[in-house]
């Protein structure tokens, strides 16, 4: 003879709010995953503006600043993807996230860290990220470092 187990109102309540919780995880997984996926595709398009930024300047402060820049950009962009694509089975895909501005260098920058920091305010404390966040860490740093560096003459 097999037992019927009947759930209290509570019990059913925890249910339905854990399976509610579980979704809205996944769901904002998706979006955080997604959101860096187009900071990896910033990072990837952002190289050329700033290396064309670099050859066609005549001023010295901006030429050492953007040549010290598309390093960090490619750091980035290789540190970043290959953490993300450390724990997931899925295969990476530069999309078309750009700078707006092609040709303005602080403009760059600053939505770079922009960016990262929508990301970081959004992963923080989930360990899910940790890694990533370390890499975001080193992207707001260097970024601002970089921000500054673009206002000396």
């Amino acid at each position: 003879m097999s037992q019927i187990y009947r759930l209290n109102e509570r019990e059913l309540r925890n249910m339905i709010f854990e399976s509610v919780r579980r979704a809205l995880n996944e769901e904002r997984s998706e979006e955080v995953d997604n959101k860096i996926i187009d900071l990896i595709s910033y990072l990837h398009n952002a190289q050329k503006d700033v290396r064309e930024i670099h050859w066609n300047t005549n001023e010295y402060a901006l030429h050492m600043v953007t040549d010290e820049t598309i390093d960090h950009l490619c750091d980035w962009e290789d540190s970043l993807a290959e953490t993300f694509i450390k724990d997931r089975d899925i295969k990476l895909t530069i999309n078309d996230k750009k700078p707006s501005s092609s040709e303005d260098f602080k403009n760059i920058i600053q939505e770079l860290v922009d960016l990262a920091s929508e990301i970081k305010e959004k992963i923080s404390g989930n360990k899910e990220y940790d890694n990533i966040c370390a890499v975001l860490d080193e992207i707001l740093e260097t970024g601002n470092q970089l921000m500054y560096k673009s206002n000396l003459k």
